[in-house]
């Protein structure tokens, strides 16, 4: 087991091989401060928090409703602070960029068929139950773990394949651990606030949102935005070789901390779902817009299968991608995010 201080959390390399390292501690903690972002900003303003679904909007609709920038800019703004926090933190290799691009336009075809990704479907669908998410998330697992395994995306990487990551654990220093826990407690704090100003507000205009209420809104959505970038770079998923070695299954280097996120985010998110089921209403909002739709279609399908290839091929989806651009901008991960928006844009004429 080896102290979280001895080596970088963004990377560690050794004899020019990128070397990972088991991180439940890490993993569990992100995923929770991931499931603060999505209860919070579930039980407020009523939407779930899917990353892709918020980009869809704006490229194929030019919805730039409050709600929608605020939440992006709360993404970007993580990444800034994150990049303050740490000014030297190390850009991994990626792969090239032929390989970047396809991975991009994959994703977004596979995000926009099939409406969601590892935010939306992965994290809220599956804490739902929802059977749609449930197909989708085991398709895009397989594809992703197909796909990163023909095409030796951990090679790519620069990832040593050899070297276990599970028998090399990284614990995080006590200051470390303080420091993550304490941005769960401030953003539950956050949320907590702006639901008790939001009840206030209603009952003295008799159940009736106002002006307040729009203006909480998008406070809310900033600040799950914000909360939810944080807990990507906490948890891991940031990193493209993370995912890489978490797809990677079969090989020594496999690395199953990204388990550990999701089963700390839908910790929370479940109950979070069960409480909203037995709400009227969001503290800042008429209505839940929760999805109702429970066909599974060949076009759900499909997306899965493309929104995998793409996660597996470069190790990026939409969230981390745009948080590491705001901390430490690269032409590689720019040419991703246009990419999917050029995929996401391409996927509105697939029949």
């Amino acid at each position: 087991v080896e102290n979280g201080d001895n080596c970088s959390r963004h990377t560690h390399i050794n004899d020019m091989s990128i070397k990972l390292n088991f991180e439940p501690h890490a993993a569990l903690v992100g995923g929770g401060i991931l499931g603060v972002a999505t209860v919070g900003k579930l039980l407020l303003t009523g939407r779930i928090l899917g990353i892709s679904g918020a980009l869809k909007g704006v490229v194929e609709n030019g919805d730039l409703s409050p709600w929608r920038l605020s939440f992006l800019g709360g993404l970007v703004a993580a990444g800034v602070v994150d990049g303050m926090w740490d000014p030297n933190q190390i850009a991994e290799p990626g792969v090239s960029l032929a390989k970047t691009v396809l991975a991009g336009l994959l994703v977004g075809a596979g995000s926009g068929m099939g409406n969601g990704c590892t935010s939306g479907h992965g994290i809220c669908g599956n804490s739902r139950f929802s059977p749609r998410s449930m197909a989708y998330t085991g398709i895009f697992m397989m594809s992703g773990f197909i796909v990163a395994s023909v095409f030796n995306t951990n090679g790519d990487l620069g990832i040593n394949s050899d070297f276990s990551a599970i028998e090399n654990m990284v614990t995080p220093a006590a200051e470390t651990l303080t420091r993550w826990l304490s941005i769960a407690g401030a953003a539950t704090l956050g949320f907590l606030g702006i639901g008790q100003v939001a009840s206030a507000a209603s009952k003295k205009n008799d159940g009736d949102k106002t002006k307040l209420h729009k203006t909480l809104d998008a406070i809310t959505e900033a600040l799950a935005g914000f909360t939810f970038g944080l807990g990507l770079t906490v948890s891991g998923m940031r990193r493209a070789a993370k995912v890489s070695g978490f797809l990677s299954a079969t090989r020594a280097s496999f690395d199953p901390s990204l388990m550990l996120v999701m089963g700390g985010a839908m910790a929370l998110s479940i109950p979070g779902f069960a409480i909203a089921n037995k709400k009227k209403a969001p503290a800042c909002t008429r209505e839940f817009s929760i999805p109702k739709n429970r066909k599974i279609d060949d076009k759900l399908m499909l997306g899965g299968v493309l929104f995998g290839a793409g996660w597996g091929l470069a190790g990026l989806c939409p969230g981390p991608a745009i948080v590491s651009m705001a901390a430490r901008p690269t032409q590689k991960l720019a040419a991703w995010i246009v990419s999917v928006l050029g995929g996401m844009w391409i996927q509105k004429y697939i029949p």
